[in-house]
């Protein structure tokens, strides 16, 4: 069954299947529709939902990515000049990327469920030991105002005016240490959604936005490469993974979500 598609692999064989135009199922000859089918019962959801965010990136209308010689003055430019440029080239092509980022119907699967994964994780949490510290100290003067509030309750149980004037205090300082909380909950999960789409970017085009992918600098005006290793991403042709160690870790769950429904779809399309 699909013997010619397993030489081309899971996720050539799936992306074809998906921007076909003949989705009929027939019993005695099996199709893209096949394929599909397979995929929506692998048992990873979220890298079936990767896979159809990568085939519909890489089906998309391609970037027009700018580079770094587009945004120097005219005439010979100055490392400062360069780096400047690089740094513009750079923006412009995160915002580039984040427009067609949005028109991927897949994205919004994979972001909820990374940004679940990435809550688990504690990648909402502030790296910054000042707020960590200003916020555990407002956490803590909170339990102890509760404390006191149901003290207070305790001391009013046998007069029904102060019991129900600290019963009150105690609904309206409850209700306020909740609504703390709530916010600090939307803050976290907005910073971890930031490092999410970063890190989903970042998968999706890993080539280097300044030299794009060739590893050196170009010669200013003329296109052509020069002996010098590309400085933003060192020679490499790459961009580095966002945010460090969350990012390579988030990346490394994507890539392991992919192998997992890659196989689950493999193995529904082999002959048993």
């Amino acid at each position: 069954m699909l013997q010619n598609d397993e030489k081309r692999g899971t996720e050539e064989t799936y992306a074809s299947a998906m921007t076909s135009s003949n989705l009929r199922v027939e019993a005695d000859r099996p199709g893209d529709a096949d394929v599909i089918i397979a995929a929506g019962w692998s048992q990873s959801r979220v890298g079936g939902a990767l896979l159809r965010l990568h085939t519909e990136f890489d089906a998309s209308e391609k970037l027009r990515l700018a580079t770094g010689d587009q945004f120097l003055p005219a005439g010979k430019a100055s490392k400062e000049e360069r780096a400047a440029a690089a740094k513009q080239a750079f923006a412009f092509n995160l915002h580039e990327t984040g427009l067609l980022l949005g028109k991927l119907k897949a994205l919004p699967d994979v972001r909820a469920q990374a940004t679940l994964q990435g809550m688990k994780w504690g990648f909402g949490v502030s790296q910054d030991p000042v707020s960590r510290s200003e916020r555990s100290e407002v956490r803590e003067q909170d339990a102890q105002l509760l404390k006191r509030m149901r003290d207070a309750v305790t001391k009013a149980a046998e007069d029904p005016e102060a019991l129900a004037a600290a019963n009150a205090d105690l609904a309206h300082w409850t209700e306020e240490v909740d609504s703390r909380r709530r916010a600090e909950e939307a803050e976290d999960l907005e910073r971890c959604r930031e490092k999410v789409v970063a890190v989903i970017r970042w998968w999706l085009s890993q080539r280097c936005p300044v030299c794009q992918g060739r590893k050196f600098q170009t010669a200013q005006g003329t296109g052509r490469l020069t002996a010098k290793l590309c400085q933003p991403c060192g020679g490499t042709g790459l961009r580095e993974v966002p945010h460090q160690q969350e990012g390579r870790r988030l990346a490394c769950w994507f890539d392991q979500c992919v192998e997992r429904a890659r196989a689950s779809i493999g193995r529904r399309l082999r002959p048993t």
